[in-house]
């Protein structure tokens, strides 16, 4: 199963520098910059194990964009 995210946000470069590093169980994860917009490829063996790297990776991108819309 392959899912691909793509997030247009002025906080791009924040959220890239904040989840590039990070990784998810059971998951083969992507992240990378094209023409000013973040992409997210996520490679899983199972919906469950793609939902759950969904799921993770929404939820922190929803903290960094509320945390940034702060400043």
């Amino acid at each position: 199963m392959n899912i691909r995210l793509e997030i247009d946000s002025k906080h791009n470069d924040l959220i890239f520098n904040a989840l590039k590093g990070e990784s998810a169980p059971n998951a083969n994860v992507r992240i990378y910059k094209k023409d000013g917009k973040l992409y997210f490829e996520i490679e899983a063996g199972s919906i469950s194990n793609a939902r759950a790297a969904i799921n993770s990776f929404v939820r922190w991108i929803d903290m960094i964009e509320k945390i940034a819309s702060l400043f």
